[in-house]
């Protein structure tokens, strides 16, 4: 069974301390946001922001994204920006400066990132309003603004085949 505590032990085992604080507070945030604990939301929210003061982590992830399992996040997470809109499987790699979000000027249209399971998004890959499959590898400095297929290759948009 994946439980909220068997996440909570696999980010610390599979990443680095900070990586580890940043996937434990988006975790108890996002369990206390769909349960419907306004307070402890709040409380949590001044908490981590407190933290991320004191431990110099400058990633922004929403509690309200959807996160799977096995989430690895090397180089610390630094710079990691991850929307409300994200849905993210599992065993999914993330390197720094990755930025998950929405194109604000497609308004009306289905505004939510899926990302697949088994992906890899390289560092400094900007993820925007699309649909990403199962077993994608995304490039450096890769921008992805279109639907990518399973097991494909993307260098900035430029669609590899295996």
């Amino acid at each position: 069974m994946n439980t909220l505590l068997d996440k909570i032990k696999k980010d610390f085992k599979i990443n680095s301390f900070k990586s580890g604080i940043i996937l434990f507070f988006y975790r108890l945030r996002n369990y206390t946001f769909l349960k419907d604990k306004k307070i402890m939301l709040l409380i949590l929210n001044y908490f981590y922001k407190l933290l991320k003061v004191i431990l110099n982590i400058n990633s922004q992830i929403s509690y309200k994204a959807k996160i799977g399992s096995n989430i690895r996040m090397p180089h610390m997470g630094q710079g990691v920006v991850i929307s409300s809109k994200s849905i993210i499987g599992n065993n999914v790699t993330i390197f720094h400066q990755v930025t998950i979000g929405i194109n604000e000027n497609l308004k009306g249209k289905n505004q939510e990132i899926y990302i697949g399971n088994n992906c890899y998004i390289s560092a400094g890959a900007k993820i925007i309003s699309s649909k990403m499959g199962d077993n994608v590898v995304v490039g450096p400095n890769a921008v992805v603004y279109k639907d990518v297929e399973n097991d494909s290759v993307v260098l900035n948009q430029v669609l590899y085949r295996k």
